[in-house]
Protein backbone atom coordinates (compact mmCIF):
# COMPACT_ATOMS: atom_id res chain seq x y z
CA UNK A 1 0.00 0.00 0.00
CA UNK A 2 1.17 3.51 -0.78
CA UNK A 3 0.81 5.49 2.43
CA UNK A 4 2.17 8.85 1.32
CA UNK A 5 0.35 9.02 -1.98
CA UNK A 6 -3.09 8.91 -3.50
CA UNK A 7 -4.01 6.39 -6.15
CA UNK A 8 -6.58 6.91 -8.87
CA UNK A 9 -7.69 4.17 -11.20
CA UNK A 10 -8.71 5.24 -14.69
CA UNK A 11 -10.24 3.30 -17.54
CA UNK A 12 -8.81 4.55 -20.82
CA UNK A 13 -8.66 3.44 -24.45
CA UNK A 14 -5.84 0.96 -24.87
CA UNK A 15 -4.47 2.94 -27.81
CA UNK A 16 -4.06 6.00 -25.54
CA UNK A 17 -2.02 4.43 -22.73
CA UNK A 18 1.40 5.25 -24.22
CA UNK A 19 0.26 8.81 -24.95
CA UNK A 20 -1.02 9.29 -21.38
CA UNK A 21 2.22 7.90 -19.95
CA UNK A 22 4.27 10.27 -22.11
CA UNK A 23 2.19 13.27 -21.03
CA UNK A 24 2.70 12.46 -17.35
CA UNK A 25 6.41 11.81 -17.92
CA UNK A 26 6.63 15.32 -19.37
CA UNK A 27 5.41 16.71 -16.06
CA UNK A 28 8.22 15.54 -13.78
CA UNK A 29 6.99 14.20 -10.43
CA UNK A 30 3.32 15.01 -11.10
CA UNK A 31 2.21 11.37 -10.97
CA UNK A 32 3.51 7.91 -11.74
CA UNK A 33 1.43 5.97 -14.26
CA UNK A 34 1.25 2.19 -14.34
CA UNK A 35 -1.00 -0.25 -16.13
CA UNK A 36 -3.04 -2.25 -13.62
CA UNK A 37 -5.25 -4.27 -15.97
CA UNK A 38 -4.09 -4.35 -19.60
CA UNK A 39 -7.12 -6.37 -20.72
CA UNK A 40 -9.52 -3.69 -19.48
CA UNK A 41 -7.15 -0.77 -20.16
CA UNK A 42 -7.07 0.30 -16.52
CA UNK A 43 -4.21 2.54 -15.44
CA UNK A 44 -3.26 3.75 -11.99
CA UNK A 45 -2.02 7.24 -11.20
CA UNK A 46 0.14 7.34 -8.08
CA UNK A 47 0.03 10.95 -6.94
CA UNK A 48 2.00 12.86 -4.34
CA UNK A 49 -0.29 14.85 -2.01
CA UNK A 50 1.43 18.05 -3.15
CA UNK A 51 0.31 17.46 -6.76
CA UNK A 52 -3.31 16.37 -6.35
CA UNK A 53 -4.78 19.60 -7.69
CA UNK A 54 -2.36 19.78 -10.63
CA UNK A 55 -3.02 16.14 -11.48
CA UNK A 56 -6.78 16.72 -11.38
CA UNK A 57 -6.37 19.66 -13.76
CA UNK A 58 -4.33 17.54 -16.17
CA UNK A 59 -6.83 14.66 -16.02
CA UNK A 60 -9.69 17.11 -16.63
CA UNK A 61 -7.85 18.53 -19.61
CA UNK A 62 -7.03 15.09 -21.04
CA UNK A 63 -10.63 13.98 -20.58
CA UNK A 64 -11.69 16.62 -23.11
CA UNK A 65 -9.74 14.79 -25.82
CA UNK A 66 -9.58 11.18 -24.58
CA UNK A 67 -11.82 8.62 -22.92
CA UNK A 68 -10.92 8.72 -19.19
CA UNK A 69 -13.21 7.29 -16.53
CA UNK A 70 -12.44 6.85 -12.84
CA UNK A 71 -12.84 3.27 -11.66
CA UNK A 72 -13.59 2.17 -8.12
CA UNK A 73 -10.98 -0.27 -6.76
CA UNK A 74 -13.72 -2.66 -5.71
CA UNK A 75 -14.64 -3.20 -9.36
CA UNK A 76 -11.24 -4.68 -10.17
CA UNK A 77 -10.42 -8.29 -9.57
CA UNK A 78 -6.76 -9.25 -9.71
CA UNK A 79 -5.97 -11.48 -12.67
CA UNK A 80 -3.82 -13.73 -10.48
CA UNK A 81 -6.35 -14.24 -7.70
CA UNK A 82 -9.93 -13.55 -6.72
CA UNK A 83 -8.95 -10.86 -4.19
CA UNK A 84 -10.16 -7.33 -4.75
CA UNK A 85 -7.57 -4.63 -5.20
CA UNK A 86 -8.43 -2.30 -2.34
CA UNK A 87 -5.31 -0.26 -1.72
CA UNK A 88 -6.26 2.45 -4.22
CA UNK A 89 -8.57 5.41 -3.84
CA UNK A 90 -10.91 6.23 -6.72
Amino acid sequence: MHTNSTQWLLEVDKKDIAYIVSIFEGYDNLAVVRTVDPARSIIELIISPDYLEDTQQLVDSLSKELHLRKVKPESLVSASSSKFIVDCKA
